[in-house]
């Protein structure tokens, strides 16, 4: 657990006293930097504005006198005439000292624990290779009481040698009225020389009366002593002493190292993706997507829905069929163990160097969460809104489809057909968290609603906020709204007979046998969804997971494998934009090659780049290629085909301009 100590470390101590004469920082280096070192000599007069040349004093800011002699080597106390390794004194407010504290710290809240995949309060801090930054950190300020409280908990609180254990003899001093200097002088002896009877080998307490005087103080100003007790009354027994080995493959937490990742980005995601546009265009907190609940859904998803091999859950007891958790990492399984009765534990294989590489679980929750702000949070909606125009008006029947996609005809393939909700044309619902853009003053919105009708429905125009009656059809030639309850909900805008089929066999009502389920109560199937969201907070964002986890990350049709796809897109420095675009048209259209427009597609692609920012996972002034999809054996996609017309057109034009000069 303890630091290795590294000869070439050189360091100089940040803070120092300051009084006239003071000595300059502690520092450490090399011996080719120091070959010997001196000491420092207080009768230097080194603010002399008379001398010939003026002498000023040059080590340290405000200095007034003094300075380092190193013209010939002096020993220390324990010998040594060099600094070499020597970058373990002490900091924060009671010292921590030595390779041994400092590796506690690294080891629990340091860079060590979150390499290993343990919580960590401050992942990006080696304490073992800058110390200093107990000291220097203007980021974490607070590090100077850290490590003191750190060192109070492992070392005093916890001290319990040669028949002196501290918790004991607090109990004793409190019950014997607070005035016995002993139990200070023994303290002081712990954090000063490592034992509570010092000398203990390394020489009386530094300061000693000093050190009473602050506790009589400090006690007083608490209002204590208030009187006196047996001083033996109710003592806590005496612990043996316990050595806990500590392996170096300490078993990790995953899940934790991933949402400790989270949480050091909070405050910039709550500021930049869990916001809506509100009427006046400004950005104000999501009332249905915040922080808060999308972590307690990713943890519900990852931690409670799915087991089984390489993380996956039973979802159907009678085929054993099996779908994957939110993807948090490149290589992740969960494995099977016996005991008393059977459970789960999550083991990963490391990158480089052993470490935790969260990179790729990142990036795939920066798809997701860019998917979710453009289709749902931008808007604070749970169900979907009109945003295909017809001639510059809103089809009523938008309900049924937009961009010409018919959601009551998303239906399973031939052997998942049992999941599929039934189309029920006598089916009525109206949409009732369309968001707050979806009432916006500038742009009107109606919601959604399906019904039995047999009249042709007709449009809406925004500009005007007038209902057009009539027959008007969207972009598949609907005018009805017969069984069309199937339009998207939740972060992504899950839609379609297949996938809310799906939602209500694993997640609703709709799970076979009686098997507990998520929300029981939700029949995924009936339309009534989105109004069951403010009894249940994570609804939204489990709807999006579910599909995400299901449809999108486990994407593969033979050309475009989503899970080789996210690894080549990280392990290319985050630069090739095809990855997300193509991620979209999967998410908005079905597939990889599917033609059609991609909503919104710029927007996404904006999102993404920006969240790999708010992580940490690429710089914000990175170049980011705007690319589509590879070609294919048919002549690509959509997007290929317009990439190849402008190059046609653009050389084309290139050749006029030549010939005209």
């Amino acid at each position: 657990m303890q630091c290795e100590v590294d000869p070439n470390m050189s360091i100089k101590a940040t803070t120092h006293a300051t009084w006239y004469g003071a000595p300059g920082p502690l520092f450490c280096g090399p011996k080719s930097e120091y070959p010997f070192v001196g000491f420092w000599d207080h009768s230097y007069w080194c603010d002399d504005k008379w001398a010939n040349p003026p002498k000023a004093c040059d080590v340290y800011p405000g200095q007034k006198s003094g300075q380092y002699d190193n013209s010939a080597p002096v020993p220390s106390r324990g010998g040594r005439t060099d600094v070499e390794g020597c970058c373990w004194w002490g900091r924060g407010v009671i010292q921590t000292t030595g390779i041994c504290n400092f590796g506690k710290l690294n080891y629990y809240i340091g860079k060590r624990a979150a390499d290993e995949g343990r919580a960590s309060k401050y992942p990006d801090i080696d304490f073992c290779k800058t110390p200093d930054a107990i000291c220097a950190s203007t980021q974490y300020p607070e590090l100077k009481w850290i490590a003191g409280f750190f060192y109070w908990m492992k070392d005093v609180q916890e001290y319990n040698q040669g028949g002196w254990y501290y918790m004991r003899e607090l109990h004793k001093f409190v019950n014997g009225g607070m005035t016995d200097s002993k139990f200070i002088d023994a303290i002081s002896g712990i954090v000063n020389r490592g034992c509570h009877n010092p000398p203990c080998k390394t020489g009386p307490v530094d300061g000693g009366q000093d050190r009473r005087s602050n506790f009589q103080s400090v006690l007083s100003a608490f209002g204590l002593p208030s009187g006196k007790a047996d001083p033996n009354a109710n003592l806590p027994e005496i612990p043996p002493p316990v050595s806990v080995p500590v392996s170096k493959n300490a078993k990790s937490n995953l899940l934790q190292a991933f949402m400790d990742r989270l949480a050091r980005h909070r405050a910039v995601l709550e500021k930049n993706l869990f916001v809506f546009r509100s009427l006046d265009g400004s950005f104000v907190p999501s009332t249905l997507y915040s922080y808060d609940t999308f972590i307690d859904a990713f943890s519900n998803a990852y931690k409670k829905l799915y087991v089984g091999p390489q993380g996956q859950r039973r979802r159907d007891q009678s085929n054993d069929e099996e779908w994957h958790p939110p993807l948090i990492s490149s290589h992740e399984s969960v494995v099977e163990q016996s005991g008393n009765g059977q459970h789960r534990q999550l083991q990963y294989n490391r990158g480089p160097g052993n470490n935790l590489d969260l990179r790729y679980g990142l990036v795939n929750l920066a798809a997701f969460l860019a998917q979710a702000q453009v289709e749902s949070i931008i808007n604070d909606s749970c169900d979907e809104t009109h945003h295909d125009k017809v001639d510059g008006v809103f089809p009523t029947s938008n309900s049924c489809g937009q961009y010409g996609l018919s959601y009551q005809d998303m239906a399973c393939p031939s052997s998942e057909q049992r999941y599929q909700c039934p189309v029920n044309d006598q089916m009525a619902t109206v949409a009732t968290h369309s968001g707050k853009y979806a009432n916006s003053l500038y742009e009107f919105r109606p919601h959604f609603y399906c019904g039995a009708s047999q009249k042709k429905t007709g449009s809406f125009d925004p500009i005007s906020l007038m209902s057009m009656k009539g027959s008007f059809a969207n972009r598949a030639g609907r005018t009805d709204v017969k069984g069309c309850c199937f339009w998207g909900r939740g972060a992504i805008m899950t839609k379609g007979t297949c996938m809310l089929g799906k939602l209500n066999f694993f997640l609703g009502a709709g799970a076979p046998n009686g098997r507990s389920t998520l929300y029981p109560d939700i029949d995924f199937c009936s339309g009534n969804i989105c109004s069951k969201v403010d009894a249940n907070p994570t609804l939204v964002w489990d709807i999006g997971l579910f599909e995400w986890t299901e449809r999108i990350q486990a994407y593969n049709d033979g050309y475009f494998d989503y899970k080789k796809a996210l690894i080549d897109f990280v392990d290319g420095d985050f630069t090739d934009g095809r990855f997300i675009n193509t991620v979209s048209r999967i998410v908005t259209l079905g597939s990889a090659n599917a033609d059609g427009e991609v909503v919104n597609a710029g927007a996404k692609w904006s999102s993404f780049n920006k969240l790999l920012s708010y992580l940490d996972l690429k710089a914000s002034n990175k170049k980011y290629r705007w690319e589509g999809p590879e070609r294919t054996s048919n002549g690509g996609t959509a997007w290929h085909r317009l990439e190849q017309f402008w190059c046609v057109f653009a050389g084309a034009g290139m050749l006029v301009m030549y010939n005209m000069l």
